[in-house]
Parts: C-alpha cells; sequence; structure tokens
C-alpha cells in the first residue's frame, strides 16, 4: 500500500429500501436494538430527510396522502492514513465537498456511480431445502426455461434481465438521476471523465412483452440517486412493484410457489457504488467502492434479530479472512481461549434480541419471563446465576443441534436442510468465554466512525435463515464475492469485490451483463450488477407473505426432522418479517391488549392456522404489501391523546384494517397446523 491517504466509502454494504411514495427517509446508521448514548430510543430506526441522525417517529413513515416512503441509502466516503488496515482501526475522517486533507488538497466534489440491474428472471431456481448446496454438483434448474437458450444466451438475457446501465452524479448535485430507459446510462472512466453511452443496451419487461399485467404499475425504473448538501450520495430504490406476463391464450400468467414464479419480473436490484473525489486542482483519487441492496421494506427496524447478516458476515470473515487473528488463528482452525470478549459489545446485543422477539411473534407467558431474565443480565452478574448459567437453553452450532427444538432455542426456523436456527459460531464461542467469566465488562473494541456504520447497515437485516432470505440470501456469507487482501490493498474488510466494468464494445442489440458470479464454480473475477438479487424470490412479496408461520419440514423437503410434533408451528423471519404484533391504538394506558396478525384483514382469513397472517391470494401480496404496519418503539409514536412507554414496541401506520375489525385470532405458541388428511 503507498503512503498516500486511503478512502474507502461507507457503508461497505448499504441497503436502500422500497416504497410506494415520491418522498423518502433515510435507512438507519445505528444498530437494531441497541441502547444509545444519552438517548432513550433503541438504535435501527431510518433517519429523518435532511437531518444527521434525528430518528424518525411514526408520523414520518408515511407521506401525506398514505403513501409509504422510501428508505434512501447514505454513503460516505472517510479518509485513512496509511498503515490503518487492522481491524478494527477505530480510525477514519469523513470526507465531504469542501474537506482539507492533510496534504493540503482540497475536495471540490465528488462523482458518485452506480450500475444497477435485476438478474431474478435469468437466474436459477431457489432450492428452500438446499440453499448455497444447490451449487454442489452443477447448478439448480433454470427459471423461465421455456425461454431457450443456455443461461447466457444473448436472446435469454434480453427477455429476462432487467439492465438500465451505470448512472453517475455529481457530489454538488442534488436533483435525481433515474435508472430508467429515459436517462442516458454513463461512467466515470480512469481519468475522472464522465462519459455518455449512448449505444448502451438497456433492458426492461416492456421492451420483449407487447402487454404485461402491472397491477401496481409498470416496472419501470429500479430507482434514483441524489445528493445531499455535503456531498453524500442517497441512493433510493424503486416502488418495489412487480409485473407479470400474458401466456399464449391471454391470460396472466398465475403465481404458483413462493420463490420461483415464471413470467414475473419485480424491481429488486443491486449493484456496485463507486466514486472519484475531484480536488480544486482538478486532480483525482480513486475510492474503494460500496455495494447497495434495493429490497424488501424493514417493518420492525428496532426488533433485532438473534442472528444478522452482521453476525454471519463478522463469524465468515474470522473464521476465513483472519479478520482478529487475536480471535481466531485461521491456520489452527481454533479460537483462541485466552480472547476476552466484550461484555456490551458481543454479549448483551444476543441477550436484547432474544427479548425484543415478544413484540414480534405469539410467545407464551413463560417464555415472556424467560426472556425478559434473558435481557436483564448485566456484565456484573455472575453468569452461574443467571438463566443462562452453562447455556443450557442455547443450541450449540457445533454440535448436531439443528433439528432439536424446545428447550433448545431460538425456537425459529433455520437455514436450508434444518429445522432450527443456530448462533453463529462466534457468537457461541464469545457466549463460552462469558459463561466462564471470561470477558471483560468494557465498552469492546474501539471502532472508527466509518466501520460502526459498516455495522449497523448489516446488523439491521436478517441472517441465519438464508431461504432464501429477506436483503440478501445465503451468497452473502461466500468469502469469494469479497476483496480477499483488504489489509494490503487498504480496502479493509466487508468490501465486496466489483468485477471489472469497461464499458467498452457496447452494441444496442447484445446485453452487455452476463448471468455474472455462480457460487462453488471458482469464480472469483468479482461481482457484476444484479449478483446478490438473483439469488432472491421472485416477485419478493410472495416470499414475504408465505414466511410467516410454518412447520420444521418446510426446510427439509417436507420431512420432519425435528424432535418436536410434525405440525407444530414457528416463525420464520419474526424480526424482519412480523407475525404477531400489538396495536398502537389498542393500548390503554400502557396496557397491552391481545395481539393481532401483521397481516390481516380482508383477504387473509385462513381455516388453516399454517396460513394466518398471510395474504391468501398472491397478487394481494404484490398489491397491499406497502399498507402493512410498522413496529416501533413507543418514544417514537406520535399521538396527540397517548404517551407510550420506552419499553412498548408496537405497530403503527397499518392500513390493512380499521381499529375494531374483526380478524383471525392469534393463539400463543405451541400451535399447530391443521392435521393432514390421512388417505
Amino acid at each position: 500500500m503507498s503512503d498516500k491517504l486511503v478512502f474507502r466509502v461507507h457503508p461497505s454494504i448499504n441497503f436502500a429500501r422500497f416504497g410506494t411514495s415520491d418522498e423518502y427517509i433515510l435507512s438507519p446508521e445505528t444498530s437494531a436494538g441497541l441502547p444509545q448514548a444519552n438517548d432513550n430510543v433503541t438504535g435501527g430506526l431510518p433517519i429523518k430527510k435532511d437531518t444527521e441522525s434525528d430518528p424518525v417517529t411514526s408520523n414520518d413513515l408515511r407521506d401525506e396522502e398514505g403513501f409509504l416512503r422510501k428508505q434512501a441509502a447514505r454513503f460516505r466516503i472517510y479518509a485513512y492514513e496509511n498503515g490503518k488496515s487492522e481491524y478494527p482501526s477505530g480510525e477514519g475522517t469523513e470526507v465531504t465537498i469542501g474537506t482539507v486533507l492533510p496534504d493540503g488538497r482540497k475536495v471540490k466534489t465528488m462523482l458518485w456511480s452506480c450500475h444497477l440491474a435485476n438478474k431474478k428472471s435469468a437466474a436459477y431456481n431457489v432450492v428452500n431445502d438446499k440453499g448455497i448446496k444447490a451449487y454442489d454438483d452443477g447448478v439448480p434448474q433454470r427459471r423461465n426455461p421455456e425461454v431457450h437458450g443456455d443461461i447466457n444466451d444473448p436472446n435469454r438475457l434480453n427477455q429476462l434481465m432487467i439492465d438500465p446501465g451505470p448512472r453517475v452524479i455529481n457530489g454538488r448535485r442534488q436533483s435525481s438521476v433515474g435508472f430508467n430507459a429515459s436517462t442516458p446510462a454513463e461512467f466515470v472512466n480512469n481519468k475522472g471523465e464522465v462519459t455518455e453511452l449512448p449505444d448502451y443496451p438497456i433492458r426492461f419487461p416492456q421492451d420483449t412483452n407487447e402487454k404485461l399485467f402491472e397491477p401496481s404499475g409498470p416496472l419501470n425504473t429500479l430507482g434514483e440517486m441524489r445528493t445531499d448538501g455535503m456531498g453524500r450520495l442517497l441512493l433510493l430504490a424503486s416502488s418495489g412493484n412487480a409485473v407479470g406476463q400474458y401466456d399464449e391464450y391471454d391470460q396472466v400468467i398465475q403465481m404458483n410457489g413462493d420463490l420461483n414464479n415464471a413470467g414475473w419480473f419485480d424491481s429488486a436490484a443491486d449493484g456496485p457504488v463507486d466514486v472519484t473525489l475531484v480536488f480544486e486542482d482538478d486532480s483525482i483519487e480513486q475510492v474503494h467502492g460500496a455495494w447497495v441492496v434495493c429490497c424488501d421494506p424493514a417493518y420492525a427496524p428496532q426488533i433485532r434479530n438473534v442472528v444478522s447478516v452482521w453476525d454471519n458476515l463478522y463469524d465468515m470473515f474470522v473464521r476465513k479472512l483472519s479478520l482478529q487473528p487475536d480471535l481466531y488463528d485461521q491456520a489452527s482452525d481454533k479460537y483462541n481461549c485466552e480472547y476476552t470478549p466484550s461484555f456490551t459489545q458481543d454479549i448483551k446485543p444476543i441477550f436484547i434480541a432474544c427479548n425484543l422477539q415478544r413484540w414480534t411473534a405469539n410467545l407464551p407467558p413463560f417464555a415472556l419471563n424467560a426472556h425478559t431474565a434473558v435481557d436483564a443480565i448485566d456484565a456484573k452478574d455472575d453468569p452461574n446465576k443467571t438463566i443462562m448459567s452453562g447455556l443450557n437453553f442455547i443450541r450449540n452450532p457445533n454440535k448436531d443441534e439443528s433439528n432439536i427444538g424446545a428447550p433448545l432455542m431460538p425456537l425459529s426456523l433455520g437455514e436450508a436442510g434444518t429445522s432450527f436456527l443456530t448462533v453463529t459460531k462466534t457468537q457461541y464461542f464469545n457466549l463460552e468465554q462469558w459463561s466462564k467469566n471470561s470477558f471483560s465488562q468494557d465498552e469492546g473494541s474501539k471502532l472508527g466512525k466509518g466501520e460502526l456504520l459498516d455495522i449497523a447497515s448489516l446488523s439491521n437485516c436478517l441472517g441465519g435463515r438464508y431461504v432464501p432470505g429477506i436483503e440478501v440470501s445465503y451468497s452473502i456469507m461466500d468469502k469469494e464475492i469479497y476483496i480477499q487482501d483488504w489489509r494490503k490493498s487498504g480496502a479493509g474488510p466487508f468490501r465486496i469485490k466489483h468485477k471489472r466494468m469497461d464499458y467498452q464494445g457496447l452494441n444496442k442489440a447484445d446485453p452487455y451483463l452476463n448471468i455474472g458470479w455462480i457460487p462453488r464454480h471458482g469464480m472469483t473475477d468479482g461481482l457484476e450488477p444484479g449478483d446478490l438479487s438473483k439469488f432472491m424470490a421472485i416477485p419478493w412479496q410472495t416470499d414475504y407473505n408465505s414466511c410467516s408461520i410454518h412447520a420444521t419440514a418446510i426446510n427439509t423437503d417436507g420431512v420432519n426432522m425435528s424432535n418436536g410434533a410434525e405440525s407444530t408451528l414457528y416463525w420464520s423471519w419474526p424480526s424482519q418479517r412480523p407475525d404477531a404484533v400489538y396495536v398502537a391504538e389498542e393500548v390503554i394506558n400502557n396496557v397491552l391488549p391481545q395481539q393481532k396478525w401483521s397481516v390481516r384483514g380482508p383477504g387473509t382469513y385462513a381455516i388453516n392456522p399454517a396460513s394466518a397472517a398471510t395474504f391468501q391470494n398472491p397478487v394481494q401480496s404484490v398489491t397491499d404489501w406497502d399498507k402493512i404496519g410498522f413496529i416501533i418503539q413507543g418514544t417514537n409514536i406520535d399521538d396527540k391523546y397517548k404517551q407510550y412507554d420506552a419499553n412498548l414496541y408496537l405497530e403503527v401506520e397499518g392500513q390493512l384494517t380499521a381499529p375494531g375489525d374483526a380478524s383471525d385470532p392469534v393463539a400463543h405458541w405451541p400451535f399447530n397446523a391443521n392435521p393432514k388428511k390421512k388417505l
């Protein structure tokens, strides 16, 4: 690495979330559920537009007409001194327009570029009982197999891939640049010049379909870019809509599953974010870029997942990319038994997440009491005198316990091929150290502001159960997609490797992108736009809708491998996809009412409890997903007649039912699906 400053974009991976309004708020920059300094509002709330860090209140979630505001992903640039490539470095100074660097250079502007794409319809099926293992001996079946040609056939890609091409925005421009067919494609060359690409082969579904079923309007954009007054990038997702094709009989192709619906397109997307710094003397500097994912709303932003994307990614970097040699020695494949995790940084977040599940799942009273006791554990407590003594109730990821249900925790569904979720191996090691009284009571490692942004972005997303997931899927844990020499290159950890895009030899008739990176196939050139979202369900709404409550056999090809009753129902993604909630309007004097399903009202009534809390017609999930309510802390609920306790997390801004409307009752767990009929 040279002796110059190193520049990095943070968060290294960020998430822009769908909304039906043209207005927006900012995606969170604090970690879900965690206490915040000098504030009784826990982390994870989105941020008010045009502010640094002011958390939203319930009135900010929708616009004046009731449409759901988008959440813009905000990207910042940080400068690091030479040699600060260990993790965590605790370093980093933000660079904005007007910043004067230690060497005297003054920042005139920054040229942000991004390329979003959606490859879902052109890619491979999600195999819910295999996950990434479906690629071990080849590849799964292709989506839309009736469109002939091999996976990279130009005719096939032209019909099935959504690709608006790259876009550029100057940090001094705050108006919008759209990822649509009418905005010219352009990129920044290695001289810092913005180059138009008039021959870029822009592709949208209407290009090859005379007519499309558009229940929420046309799919004609994947999002837009803006900048704020400091020159930071604000990347907005689309409205999250989906469209379907018509068959040869002029009938809409029906959605016949939750994951792989042929004939359908959605507007999820992902791609690289790059930036070139331009100084007052017109010299330029390249910055280590980031990645953005445009995805589902976070309906319970402060409810922390027991296993988040951060937990999975941190675990992978610790064990496979030598993130912290003092914690784990990759050569010997062992954790350091002398390592002392921080209670505040490494242990308490797991306990907090455990207790927060009460606000999105229908737990019984005995479980609520147990979860409260877990959250009450303090750094000064003797672990052997707490409810977590000996870790007797925690499922051990190092043993074959993934099919053992109660009394082992968590009792939510696990990854593909297993019944129940386990914490990561690094989480479990830290818990073991705590259990042995080998931990510190300090605040933990000093983290730089950019490093904290990385953690916050990733810890607010679903981990553990990538079947296929909410924001990202199993591919996020594959080390091959990341910059391997993160120390030597100065890129820092958790940074996706961008496949080189020179945008040469363009022809409007031929797609520029191909199907891209495939796991377990030795592909190390980096990711193309669309290479993360293509592993997700299509359309995204059907997967979100279906993954409420299930018997464990949903993960294991219909065979009950758990020690529990075959018909017992468990939670899929309760933090990211709330199941049972408390409606704020029904809370009187901070006394909780009966829970209601988060998805309820007309079109959701179910005879079988296994189908509760879902839209019974998948088309309704495409049209009404934005009417689902949000769960936020009582401190940030706007109500001129009531004040809510800070310990309550309640549903607000729901539009599926009015107060007093009937809905399916919510039973405490354990509850069961209707038994199968005997033949």
